[in-house]
């Protein structure tokens, strides 16, 4: 029992469970260019009077955050078979997130000004703005899952940054 407890690596869980709430976000965040003038430009009279609409459109992105993460789960767990890490630790950060989303407690709420702050160069709810934010963290995320210095971290490899690998040998000089 103790040797399928230690098959599970905790960097490995911290960064791709990371890496999943990214592409949840992203997909989130692009999600709303779906039907952008609907949700962004109509005044909300109009949209109060299109109950319908709103709640298609706000299942819509919110089924955009669960495509995002089975998106980032697949990845991981082809990531962790490729890496020959236990395939376990791309489910169990899965199916941890997925009951974190479903239950709203993926701290989106307090963490989205920080997120979607460099989308702000341009002018706020524009498109520019919503494909700006969502990349950059579609980018974060992909970097996190496709790093080789961050699977090196995973592995628990000392030389991260390819630096003095021959170190302390010498080689001998034909005369």
């Amino acid at each position: 029992m103790a040797s399928f407890f230690s098959k599970f690596n905790i960097k490995l869980l911290v960064i791709h469970f990371i890496a999943l709430w990214f592409f949840i976000y992203a997909f989130q965040t692009l999600a709303y260019l779906y039907d952008f003038n609907f949700l962004i430009f109509l005044p909300v009279e109009a949209r109060i009077n299109d109950v319908p609409r709103v709640n298609f459109d706000m299942k819509l992105v919110a089924q955009a955050g669960l495509v995002g993460a089975i998106a980032g789960y697949i990845i991981s767990w082809r990531i962790s078979l490729k890496r020959n890490w236990f395939w376990l630790n791309s489910v169990l950060i899965f199916v941890l997130i997925y009951v974190l989303k479903l239950y709203d407690l993926l701290g989106w709420s307090k963490l989205q000004k920080v997120f979607l702050l460099p989308g702000q160069i341009f002018r706020l709810n524009t498109r520019t703005f919503y494909v700006t934010n969502g990349l950059i963290m579609l980018a974060i995320g992909c970097c996190l899952l496709f790093s080789e210095r961050i699977k090196d971290f995973i592995d628990g490899k000392r030389n991260v940054t390819g630096k003095g690998k021959n170190i302390g040998k010498i080689k001998s000089a034909k005369r």
